[in-house]
């Protein structure tokens, strides 16, 4: 399947849209994602945060729309590297 590519601010928009409809999200005001490395075919970016935070009941209960954001949306491959590198220099400073 192909996945519609978006830029970190776009994915994190459509993430934030989609997962407040989810139970226990309706106060989320912000969305975090980061990207993943050797992903292979899997989605190239992870959900990383969402603020507030939520419970843990919620994070499960809203695992099917982030399983279809992952498996509908990739990150640009350009951006991901980007951002990857950054915080390995981060890490490693």
């Amino acid at each position: 399947m192909d996945r519609a590519i978006c830029s970190f601010a776009e994915l994190q928009s459509v993430c934030l849209e989609k997962l407040k409809s989810c139970h226990g999200f309706e106060a989320v005001n912000e969305v975090l994602v980061q990207p993943r490395e050797n992903c292979g075919d899997a989605a190239n970016w992870t959900l990383a945060a969402v603020r507030p935070r939520v419970d843990n009941n919620s994070l499960r209960g809203a695992r099917e729309a982030i399983d279809f954001l992952q498996k509908t949306y990739a990150l640009d491959h350009v951006e991901a590297a980007a951002r990857s590198n950054a915080r390995r220099r981060r890490v490693g400073a």
